[in-house]
């Protein structure tokens, strides 16, 4: 958990503050720290909606065993892409039998995909 809350709640002197708690409970300033550099929330702000259509080709997968649940970020990043008018040809979305590591052997997959598409 700390590694994600360093890079989304790190303070100027490196403290790393929690959206919760000790009791669990959502320290609101926090979290709204959080949710603002969310992948998917940041999808529906104009200023990041407009720069992700002006792409011509985003690549998203995830292992379906992914042991950090990517596959469920991943599609739900997919799914803001389409809401937010992002054209279904320019996104390539897949979810693959696998984890969150030794998945090398996708890269050459992504880079010929990414390749096509820019060179279109």
């Amino acid at each position: 958990m700390y590694g994600y809350a360093a890079a989304y709640s790190a303070e100027e002197d490196g403290t790393v503050l929690l959206p919760y708690d000790e009791l669990g409970r959502v320290i609101p300033e926090v979290w709204e720290r959080w949710l603002s550099r969310d992948p998917v929330e940041m999808v529906k702000r104009p200023e990041y909606a407009d720069a992700l259509r002006s792409l011509r080709a985003v690549w998203i997968d995830a292992g379906l065993q992914d042991e950090y649940y990517l596959d469920l970020g991943a599609t739900a990043f997919h799914q803001a892409a389409l809401e937010v008018g992002v054209p279904e040809d320019r996104l390539h979305f897949e979810l693959f039998e696998g984890t969150h590591g030794g998945i090398e052997y996708r890269y050459p997959l992504a880079v010929a995909w990414l390749c096509r598409q820019l060179a279109a």
